[in-house]
């Protein structure tokens, strides 16, 4: 092989550690015999004479953790200072607005407005009374909304608006300076009169009223279509928070601790119930809300070299083997080794040919109701049941990538923004004969300012999954379940150390004569019911 790959010398110690040749169409693959695990995504590949590559593998070892939950944590999006209930968050895509500087920084000044979970303190300060008056004094220049709508959608009314006000201003004053009528009317009028003159741009309201109905139409219809999809998106996320904690639940009161294999197994079940959220999080999103990933100007392969990267360091603190079954320990006479879960699954699922790594595991999870059903850990019932749930994870995903996938059709979409640019980039000529010079730029940019507003408000939530804080839901069923999975720990803690008894069974009592005959009654129907002849049953009295 290294006489093959022409080299440096340090070719050759590298070749070292290749170990078999498997062939794959015209060349082969090279596969290093345990190299240990960076990404997902396979190292950089070294290309070879004749379409021979060398590629890296996945290693049996398990993931070192080499980031801390704090770190981890900080990396999530933070609340903002002065309004903690949402967070602005300028990753992902919003950092790689563009190759230019202008377009970068652009992206980061918008970025995106993300609702968190709300408490009652958060609630309570949404429902005070002086609301109206913060958003407008408070928070209207901080709004994303008009950072995403200063420019270029604002930027292009004002202009056409103070072209429109500077040339009706120009045609007036040369007719002021030709005739003296004109002068003296100008300098006779009031603040809300204006003078127009052949000439002057200007259009009449009658279009503009009758197709602002048409057009509130659109909009509105769109953006109820849009904010339908991020309640779906939210509603999914709540069915998979509730499905989390009933598969954990009933892996838990199901398969008994009596043995090494099936604390196994419900160890294993529980660390994919943990991974699932973490999947669907990086499944869904560019970065996974990670703001420290850039992707200005990365291939996709390498976006998903970042991405990997961040998921394999959370993968980290679930599949782990620091304690084979948390607080509850090994019962006396089992072997550790045992009841270690299967801590390569992470190598598998991180490998570039997982298409879709939450449906990796929720294939994993069939498997293991498969195994807690041939080992008779459970009746063939709560496997179905198990099963049937299973089932609605899979609902989940396929819902989720429905609406990932979808957009509201797009012709609808784009006819509505080019009717609303069209209608704000008119208005300022509607405005002017009315509101004067003085008054026809702002008002043009606060008419503009609701009505795009509001369709941007809706394509923002078209695809609802950048706008949800995913991460908390994430935490919210990986809490869950560590917390019944503590709490069973502790009950077989409290079952070895003896301090729960099992209940003894109440003394049997002397049947009364009523529940005596009953018996005698239920005993002479079933060997009726056995015999089934019409003579049995009336000789019995049936």
């Amino acid at each position: 092989v290294a006489a093959c790959i022409p080299g440096p010398p340090g070719t050759c110690a590298m070749l070292a550690r290749v170990g078999a040749l498997t062939q794959a169409g015209r060349g082969a693959v090279l596969r290093p015999a345990k190299a240990p695990l960076v990404s997902s995504v396979a190292a950089p590949a070294l290309r070879a004479p004749k379409g021979r590559l060398i590629s890296s593998v996945a290693s049996p070892s398990p993931l070192p953790e080499r980031v801390s939950p704090e770190a981890i944590k900080q990396r999530q999006p933070k609340p903002d200072t002065w309004k903690d209930s949402r967070v602005t968050y300028r990753g992902g895509l919003f950092r790689s607005k563009g190759r230019s500087l202008f377009g970068r920084l652009m992206g980061r000044w918008r970025g995106t407005t993300i609702d968190l979970n709300h408490d009652f303190r958060l609630w309570h300060r949404h429902e005070e009374a002086s609301r109206h008056v913060r958003l407008w004094l408070e928070s209207l220049f901080l709004s994303q909304t008009l950072r995403r709508l200063l420019f270029p959608d604002l930027t292009i009314v004002a202009a056409v608006s103070a072209g429109i006000v500077a040339y009706n201003q120009q045609v007036l004053h040369k007719a002021m300076e030709t005739s003296a009528e004109v002068a003296a009317q100008v300098a006779n009028e009031t603040a809300l009169q204006v003078t127009m003159l052949p000439g002057m741009i200007a259009l009449p309201t009658a279009p503009f009223a009758l197709s602002g109905f048409a057009l509130g139409l659109l909009v509105t219809f769109r953006t109820q279509n849009c904010h339908g999809r991020y309640v779906e998106a939210r509603i999914l996320w709540g069915t998979l928070v509730n499905v989390s904690r009933d598969i954990a639940s009933r892996i838990l009161c199901t398969v008994p601790p009596t043995s090494a294999a099936n604390l196994a197994l419900r160890e294993k079940g529980m660390r994919l119930i943990r991974s699932f959220p973490r999947s669907i999080k990086y499944h869904l999103t560019v970065d996974g809300f990670n703001e420290e990933i850039d992707i200005q100007g990365c291939a996709e392969v390498h976006i998903l070299e970042k991405k990997d990267a961040c998921y394999r360091d959370e993968l980290a603190h679930i599949w782990n083997e620091k304690d084979a079954y948390g607080p509850a320990g090994l019962a006396p006479g089992m072997s550790a080794a045992g009841v270690v879960p299967d801590l390569d699954f992470p190598n598998r699922l991180l490998r570039k040919r997982v298409r879709s790594r939450p449906l990796w595991i929720v294939h994993e999870l069939g498997e293991v109701t498969a195994a807690i059903r041939d080992s008779g850990a459970a009746g063939p019932i709560e496997v179905s049941i198990l099963d049937n749930r299973i089932l609605e994870y899979n609902n989940v995903l396929g819902a989720m990538e429905r609406i990932m996938r979808t957009p509201i059709y797009r012709s609808y979409s784009h006819h509505t923004g080019r009717f609303v640019m069209l209608w704000c980039a008119a208005i300022p000529a509607a405005i002017y004969p009315i509101m004067g010079p003085a008054a026809t730029v702002p008002t043009a940019l606060l008419l503009s300012y609701m009505m795009l507003g509001i369709e941007d408000i809706g394509s923002r939530v078209e695809c609802p999954w950048p706008s949800l804080p995913m991460w908390q839901y994430a935490d919210t069923i990986c809490d869950g379940v560590v917390q019944m999975r503590d709490q069973d720990a502790e009950k077989i803690v409290r079952a070895r150390a003896g301090a729960v008894q099992p209940a003894k069974a109440p003394a049997a009592e002397e049947p009364t004569e009523d529940e005596a005959l009953a018996e005698a009654l239920r005993k002479a129907f079933s060997a009726t019911a056995a015999a089934g002849s019409g003579e049995a049953r009336r000789a019995t009295g049936w």
